[in-house]
């Protein structure tokens, strides 16, 4: 029996294979040094992506702000105006009753006269 062999007949030490029986049973032993680079590699790649992803996230909520800012003002402009607006239209009707309680003077005293 070769000394590369256990008692399973798998593989202990790396070796050159000599058919294709050896191949097959070396392709199928797990090789450590080899899964954990793959296993970095593939932890990198998530990290890349997770990054990437929550930068974009970050610029997105950098825009959500931005815009949220905007509509603030704009609210507080719309107020503004819209506190005007009442203002002015208070002191339209105002005048606009004293015409009309003048006028209502007038149409009495013309009546009694």
């Amino acid at each position: 029996m070769n000394q590369n062999y256990n008692y399973n007949f798998s593989f202990l030490y790396p070796k050159q294979p000599t058919s294709a029986h050896e191949i097959a049973e070396m392709e199928k032993q797990r090789n450590p040094i080899i899964e954990t680079d793959q296993n970095i590699e593939k932890c990198r790649v998530e990290n890349q992506y997770q990054t990437q992803t929550l930068n974009e996230t970050q610029k997105i909520l950098n825009e959500n702000a931005k815009i949220a800012k905007q509509l603030s003002q704009q609210v507080k402009s719309m107020e503004e105006s819209s506190n005007k607006q009442y203002k002015i239209g208070l002191i339209v009707s105002v005048i606009t009753g004293l015409f009309a309680a003048g006028s209502f003077l007038l149409a009495l005293i013309q009546i009694f006269k």
